[in-house]
Parts: structure tokens; sequence; C-alpha cells
């Protein structure tokens, strides 16, 4: 299906001409949840899905890629330079992103009732799945959705999907070798502080996928 999802104008484009109607696609791919909300209605409605990584090994993993990622369009130079230590401080580190992300507040301040908006979203709209805990995630997705059950096309047929799964999962095509930085040290404490709010909605995505969504059943 010839939509970009990734942006508002492609969004936009990808309701006028009733894409979340027609069918054509199992899962849509978006950084923008409150922008693609809008392509469904009362009759055609959407599921969300999310696998959410800890906010602090995100950033600095971030951090690392973009520092080598010269391919990508959000590479910068300033980058190039930069210690992990100095990009904790600056203006260019995360600043609880999963919270605005689903709260629609890309900027200006914070306060305890987008924490609450994320969390309530999250709980509500949201099947969790955590990237520490992927293969348990993927499983459950696979299970609510029955995925299993589905013959999607395309180049892999349904009695090879596990070992292909089970190939991106041990050996992901995207993973980017970086240096780690302990809990509870220089770097990871400096980045705490500016997810103060993101560390608290992880904490609740946790409990979600522990304890909340555990028992869930495969959806019709």
């Amino acid at each position: 299906v010839n939509v970009d999802m990734s942006n508002a104008g492609g969004i936009a484009h990808a309701k006028d001409f009733g894409f979340g109607q027609s069918g054509l696609a199992n899962v849509v791919m978006t950084p923008r949840f409150d922008d693609v909300a809008s392509i469904f209605d009362d009759e055609h409605k959407g599921r969300c899905f999310t696998l959410l990584r800890h906010p602090i090994k995100r950033a600095i993993s971030l951090f690392y890629y973009l520092k080598d990622a010269t391919w990508e369009h959000t590479y910068s130079e300033v980058y190039k330079n930069m210690t992990i230590a100095e990009f904790a401080t600056s203006q260019y580190a995360e600043d609880n992103w999963m919270v605005r992300f689903l709260t629609n507040e890309m900027s200006g301040g914070l306060y305890e009732r987008h924490i609450d908006l994320a969390k309530e979203i999250l709980e509500s709209k949201c099947l969790v799945g955590i990237l520490e805990e992927i293969k348990p995630s993927f499983k459950r997705f696979n299970e609510y959705f029955g995925w299993n059950e589905r013959d999607f096309g395309g180049p892999v047929k349904m009695s090879n999907r596990g070992t292909c799964v089970g190939r991106v999962i041990s050996h992901p095509d995207n993973a980017h070798t970086h240096p780690n930085h302990e809990e509870g040290g220089e770097v990871w404490n400096l980045l705490v502080q500016k997810n103060q709010y993101d560390m608290i909605l992880y904490q609740h995505a946790l409990h979600l996928f522990h304890d909340v969504q555990s028992k869930l059943v495969k959806r019709s």
C-alpha cells in the first residue's frame, strides 16, 4: 500500500482515500499515535500494540546510533565529537519522549496530568510488549491477533514463519553495538533526571505486561 504513515501529511493522505476502511493492510507502523487514530472510525477500529524499551537504555542506544548513522536524515555532525555525558545534559537528549508521544505534548512543560493521561492511554488503548522481554512479548502479540492462523502472502510461507521470526529476534538486522553504562552511574543518572516521567510510565508498562494483560485471550 503506497502510503507514508511516518508524517502528518502522509497520514492525512491515507485518511482522504479511506485507508482505515479499506482493509488493505494488516498492520500500520507509525511514530504519530495521535494523528493515525484519525484514519479509523467506529466501524473500523484500530488495535494498538507497542514494544517499549527501558527509557534510559533507549536514550543511550539512540545517542550511539546517531553518532554513526550517516545514512539517516536525522544525522548531524553535532554528535560526532560529543560525549554521552555532554549529550545527556544537552538539548538533544530525549525529554520524556514516551509521555510526550502519547499525550501529543511534544514541547513545553510536562505535569502530573500528562503522566496520568499517558498511563490511561497505554492501559486502555494498547497491548503492551517489553523489548527486554521480546520473546514473550511477541508470543502475546501473536496469540492476541491470531497471526499464526493468517496467511499474509509474501515470500515467507506459513510453515517457515516461526523460523523467520526466531532469526529476526535472535539476530535483528538493525542491531547497533555500543558501550553500556551502568545503572546508577553518572550518565545513567543524568538521563534519569531528563526522563523522570518516562521512567514512571515504563514502570506502569511493566505492571501492565506482567500483571494486567498477562491473561488476555485472543481477540476475534
